[in-house]
């Protein structure tokens, strides 16, 4: 056999013995014996049969001698059989006695998995403590709760400079302040459920005015008959305190009146449940149920004295209940260490169950009266955008800006008639109309 031929036999024989990140003596030992091995190839090529090789017994390198071993005996330097060499292999790192409470035990680590005792440090192995991946921590769940209080400062648009006389007009809502405090708990860290209430939220806006005409934008339908013409009913224009039938010179459109006053009121409210999915600190979905009660009043009076034939009103009045289902999200985006930006997001469709009033009297004669009420689809949309800071571990506080925007509703101002009198048609309910309401949101979140 040649040299040659004699190191790829000696080649194919060599049982490999991986690196590792920590080894015990028994390993060490191991690695001896393959250099040995190693040693006698080198020696054969060298002598140019196997047999010449066999017959050296160490070999000089560098000033130090090394053993050379037959292959014939490399099995008899071996503590164990080879056919257990790979998993004794893998469990070094993970030494009997030097694995305290909370990190992997003998044995635990040698499956390539980390067990329920495996704290995620398998003594500073690699993952299993063999591979040189981190040896990741076994899941865990801490449920937890949480409570969420903003201050909301709200306004409803749209009625800006509103009137229904043509004298004086009323300014706009004012922003007001109300409250929206959320609830939730997640028993298993991702799924769980969530109450929430808004409001009561209060609008209302008026103003006055003494010693004026009582002239309005509302008509009055008067029978022909009673104007003596042969022609259709006819509209004529309706102030307070003048009935366009009375023909006697105290009644004069024109005349001052001593008081006058305007005054529209709006209020909202709204309470939801809802399921919730949680994605660590970067998600959250819903889907629940919620309620929203809406809800409106106009009132115009004019007076002239305590009687009631000097007296007049306007008056309409609208209750909206919805009751439906909605979806919700909110996001969370960091920015920095302890700050992050959020978007909250609601949108649902109810059922719209609404009435309406509407009354107008003047000098102690009734010129319209309606009530009416029905269901019909609705819609609420509620965007919120705004930064978040943690204070802690367990706190958290936010500021930002809200829209909401609820659809297909009855308003009062939509119930308010533009034409009166025993002719007038009494118009039905009407719940199409929009309503939009703009704000700002600051708060606190409390997770425990």
């Amino acid at each position: 056999m040649t040299a040659k031929q004699c190191l790829e036999v000696r080649i194919m024989n060599i049982t490999w013995i991986p690196r590792t990140q920590k080894c015990s003596s028994g390993a060490v030992s191991r690695f001896r014996a393959g250099i040995g091995v190693a040693l006698a190839t080198l020696a054969c090529s060298l002598t140019g049969s196997v047999a010449d090789a066999q017959l050296l017994k160490s070999l000089q390198h560098e000033g130090q001698s090394f053993q050379v071993v037959p292959a014939s005996e490399m099995s008899s330097l071996l503590p164990g059989p080879l056919s257990n060499l790979d998993s004794e292999i893998a469990q070094v790192g993970c030494n009997s006695g030097s694995c305290s409470t909370g990190q992997c035990s003998t044995g635990e680590c040698g499956n390539g998995q980390c067990t329920g005792q495996c704290g995620g440090n398998c003594n500073g192995a690699g993952y299993g403590g063999y591979g040189g991946a981190p040896c990741m921590s076994c899941p865990t769940c801490d449920p937890f709760c949480y409570g969420r209080v903003e201050a909301l400062l709200m306004r409803r648009e749209d009625l800006s400079r509103f009137t229904r006389s043509r004298e004086f007009s009323m300014d706009e809502y004012d922003f007001e302040l109300a409250p929206r405090v959320t609830i939730g708990t997640v028993p298993d860290c991702v799924s769980g459920t969530e109450v929430s209430f808004t409001g009561p939220i209060n609008w209302n806006m008026s103003n006055s005015a003494a010693g004026v005409t009582g002239s309005t934008f509302l008509s009055e339908r008067v029978p022909a008959v009673l104007l003596g013409s042969a022609l259709a009913d006819q509209d004529i224009g309706f102030t307070f305190l003048y009935d366009p039938e009375a023909t006697g010179p105290a009644d004069d459109p024109s005349d001052p009146i001593a008081f006058q006053s305007q005054r529209y009121e709006s209020t909202y409210w709204s309470a939801e449940a809802s399921r919730t999915s949680v994605a660590w600190d970067i998600a959250k979905l819903l889907f629940g149920a919620r309620y929203i009660s809406f809800e409106e009043e106009y009132r115009y009076t004019a007076s002239n004295g305590a009687a009631p034939a000097d007296n007049g009103y306007i008056y309409a009045d609208t209750q909206n209940d919805l009751i439906g289902l909605q979806v919700g999200l909110d996001m969370y985006s960091p920015v920095c260490r302890f700050g992050s930006t959020y978007l909250r997001a609601r949108a649902g469709g109810y059922w719209n169950l609404s009435e309406a009033t509407a009354v107008v009297d003047d000098q102690d004669e009734r010129l319209y009266a309606m009530r009416d009420d029905d269901g019909d689809f609705a819609y609420m949309i509620e965007l919120s955008n705004g930064v978040n800071y943690q204070v802690g571990e367990l706190l958290s506080l936010h500021a930002g800006t809200e829209l909401w925007y609820l659809g297909q509703v009855a308003t009062a101002e939509d119930h308010i008639p533009s034409i009166v009198g025993a002719r007038a048609p009494v118009q039905s309910l009407d719940a199409g109309d929009d309503v939009l309401f703009v704000g700002f949101s600051v708060g606190a979140t409390m997770k425990y």
